[in-house]
């Protein structure tokens, strides 16, 4: 008798995905009635709403009435949605500027400021909650900025000057009122994060915060818990308070540190209280999809590479154990030969369009592929469905997966087939789902029976990306390659990613160190693309806010890890970097994308015993004009920091059992208090920093009032002193982790990063003194020290 595995051997074997036919050219006429067919269509559904359920939740289509929380009869959890806030128009409104439609969408910015409140005593899910009403409230804050920028570009006499929506009092007198209802939608979400893991509930209620219902579950999914550092990450950067973004991050971290040891593959379901995992189911679909989802796009949108490092490792681990075929299987995260379900489900069809922004088109084409020939073979997307593609669960709520990466594979491509799957996707919602009163969700897609429910993303998803696949780029007025859609197909701005967390009164928590098998394949073993195809340069276009993080210049043969290696070769002038410019304050030499971008300017680098030195070179008559600008601006730089730079040593009195044991002298930080200028004398008990290199949030019980002595190394001096400043120590004792090589008497500045956040003094002594100081401190349980400025003497 075969086996199961031989079984799926078979299936998978016969269903190898067929070459699709070439497409004929569809005409930009053609496209462009398309598009008007989808604004139709879009309106359709929206009027409805508007007509007859706002201020309701949701339309229920078949009898023409709103379906409001507590007096339309419960479906259960799928109630968890509703908060009586109006949610398909707040999920709506950004839709309405992508079809062009400004004054409508500020009419219904009116309604919603005047009309939506969120004092409800309601229990709402924070993941629904967060995707659809938080990120709706964030899209259209960002279109109102969108529009406010296209009026003041706009000369006096452009036809936009004439426009009625410039003239409307919303527009002229609108001062953030969504940002406004954000940030008070945000903290009602924010005691969801109660937790010791960090974890957040997945339910709360929106008027009493936690309450019995929310306690009463100690679960929730990893797309729940994974899916809220977009919207969390755009409202701390527009409000300039990092609470949020450090409490998705932390949720995003705590589920990256209990992946599978040995497959990096994530559960379906885990306990928030213990950590522990509730279902190890691994798959990329229902409970588990956007969590992969919002690590790559929290990189281009946050700028901030942990999330690409950590989402390659994921898609590795995702591409080797859940791909078979063109399928994606679901199985056991510490068992992935063993397939835990016999079906897949439509949300996973986001997946090849995420494969799109990753840059791996092919497996993203075949698994398409796939999903496309059970549209044809059903005519509509079974909720899930078999590996012979049957009907498992025969409903279908519309849902925006399917077109989705039918938009970006398009604009990946350009190939016309993906042009005629949408127009498929649009004659069968207007055959099978249109009704009188907007359009009803499939109970069967084989009988084509209705459900009375129209979800709202059907109109914040479905439509927007249909019509952005057959409307020209030209003819909308957003570029939207300068934002990221969120799950919800919210538009948030990249330029977000300039609101820097260094900005920030108490800083962002970072991820915990990753594996060093993970250290290598982010650093070295990327292949870069030749950018030759349209499907490269657009990849490598939606990618551009941090290109060498995801192709590093050097790679392992040509980067030498000696204790004194050279990178002033003439490797990077005819290089292109394809970054973002990077400021002479911001510069890290530590950092291989900084490296290349010194390379594309001429400058190159010679580190010697610790030390960097950069030369500017050039061609003869050939300067490289942006490379001599930089290195002036970086020399005018170190002139206006003279005053920082010339602080004096620091004298540091180490204290045994209250006795003066030891002195040294250290070196001071550019920031923090000048104890030079000020004159200040800090005294206090000394403990050893855990982790030793203070990168990460301090391990230490009692930290009140003590001094901290860490490591140099794996992150900024001005980091480690935040991390000591933000648990209550008085001060920081810094030494370094090379041997000082006869250079122990030597003045050395640590550096900062240029804010002013920092009121604790700190000093950088050397390895020498440091080790000792450190081994005294696993001895005696008593060690101190006190020290001052005012006294550097070189003689």
């Amino acid at each position: 008798m075969p086996s199961r595995c031989s079984a799926y051997v078979l299936v998978f074997m016969v269903l190898l995905p067929i070459p699709l036919p070439s497409q004929a050219w569809m005409s930009k006429q053609e496209r462009q009635s398309l598009a008007v067919e989808v604004k139709e269509l879009f309106h359709h559904g929206f009027d409805a709403y508007m007509k007859y359920a706002y201020p309701a939740d949701e339309l229920m289509p078949l009898t023409c009435q709103g379906r409001v929380r507590g007096v339309t009869s419960s479906r259960g959890d799928i109630d968890d949605a509703l908060g009586r806030f109006s949610l398909t128009l707040v999920d709506t409104l950004d839709t309405l500027v992508v079809l062009g439609e400004e004054e409508s969408f500020l009419r219904h910015v009116e309604l919603v400021v005047n009309e939506v409140k969120f004092d409800r005593d309601l229990v709402v899910s924070v993941f629904e909650t967060n995707i659809r009403v938080l990120g709706g409230l964030l899209g259209a804050h960002a279109m109102m900025q969108e529009l406010k920028q296209r009026v003041k570009n706009a000369g006096p006499l452009s036809p936009l000057r004439n426009k009625s929506w410039t003239r409307m009092p919303i527009f002229i007198g609108y001062r953030n009122e969504l940002l406004d209802m954000a940030i008070d939608l945000g903290d009602r979400l924010m005691f969801a994060f109660d937790t010791k893991t960090g974890l957040p509930y997945s339910r709360i209620n929106l008027k009493r915060g936690l309450c019995k219902e929310s306690l009463a579950n100690d679960a929730t999914c990893t797309a729940c818990a994974g899916t809220l550092l977009l919207e969390f990450g755009a409202l701390s950067r527009y409000s300039g308070n990092p609470k949020y973004e450090r409490a998705a991050r932390r949720a995003m971290e705590a589920l990256w540190s209990r992946r599978g040891k040995t497959t990096s593959l994530v559960g379906e379901t885990i306990n928030i209280t213990s950590g522990s995992w509730r279902r190890t189911d691994a798959g990329v679909g229902a409970g588990i999809d956007s969590y992969y989802e919002y690590l790559l796009k929290a990189y281009i949108m946050l700028d901030d590479k942990v999330y690409l490092d950590i989402f390659n490792e994921h898609y590795d681990s995702v591409m080797k154990h859940l791909k078979h075929g063109p399928f994606m299987v679901t199985t056991h995260m510490d068992n992935p030969k063993s397939i835990s379900r016999r079906h897949m489900d439509s949300l996973q069809m986001f997946w090849p369009g995420l494969q799109v922004l990753k840059g791996d088109l092919k497996p993203a084409i075949e698994t398409y592929d796939m999903y496309y020939q059970l549209a044809e073979k059903h005519g509509l997307f079974p909720e899930a469905f078999t590996f012979d593609l049957e009907v498992h669960w025969g409903n279908w709520p519309l849902r925006p997966e399917f077109a989705e990466s039918t938009y970006f594979l398009y604009r990946a491509t350009g190939d016309p087939h993906y042009l005629e799957a949408g127009k498929k996707i649009l004659r069968n919602l207007e055959k099978y789902a249109k009704v009188k009163c907007g359009f009803a969700a499939i109970k069967d897609v084989k009988k084509k029976t209705h459900e009375d429910k129209m979800d709202s993303f059907l109109l914040a998803e479905t439509f927007k990306y249909l019509y952005l696949l057959f409307v020209d780029p030209e003819d909308v007025e957003i570029n939207l390659d300068d934002y990221v859609f969120t799950t919800e197909a919210h538009l948030l701005p990249t330029h977000l990613s300039a609101m820097s967390r260094n900005n920030y009164a108490v800083q962002l928590p970072p991820f915990a160190p990753l594996t060093q098998k993970f250290r290598l394949i982010a650093q070295h073993d990327y292949q870069c693309p030749r950018h030759h195809s349209k499907a490269e340069r657009y990849v490598w276009h939606m990618m551009r806010r941090n290109p060498i993080g995801m192709c590093p210049l050097y790679t392992k043969n040509r980067f030498k890890k000696t204790k004194t290696h050279r990178l002033n070769k003439r490797t990077g002038s005819k290089l292109k970097y394809k970054g973002p410019k990077i400021l002479p304050a911001h510069l890290d030499v530590s950092k291989q994308d900084h490296v290349a971008y010194l390379a594309s300017l001429d400058i190159f680098i010679e580190e010697e015993e610790g030390q960097a030195k950069l030369f500017f070179q050039s061609d003869g008559d050939a300067v490289n004009k942006e490379g001599l600008k930089f290195i002036q601006d970086l020399i005018k730089l170190q002139k206006a920091n003279q005053d920082k730079l010339s602080r004096g040593a620091i004298h540091v009195d180490i204290l045994r059992d209250g006795e003066k044991t030891h002195s040294v002298l250290g070196s001071p930080a550019i920031f923090g208090p000048n104890l030079d200028e000020e004159f200040l004398v800090t005294e206090g008990d000394i403990i050893q920093a855990h982790p030793v290199d203070a990168c990460t949030n301090l391990e230490n019980e009692d930290v009140e009032n003590k001094i901290i002595l860490a490591k140099r190394g794996n992150c900024m001096f001005i980091d480690k002193v935040r991390k000591a400043q933000e648990r209550g120590a008085m001060a920081v004792i810094i030494f370094d982790n090379k041997p000082s090589k006869g250079l122990k008497n030597t003045l050395f500045s640590m550096s900062g990063d240029g804010t002013e956040d920092v009121v604790i003094p700190s000093v950088f002594i050397s390895q020498e003194d440091g080790t000792v100081l450190s081994s005294w401190l696993t001895t005696d349980s008593e060690v101190a020290a006190s020290f001052w400025g005012s006294v550097w003497d070189q003689s």
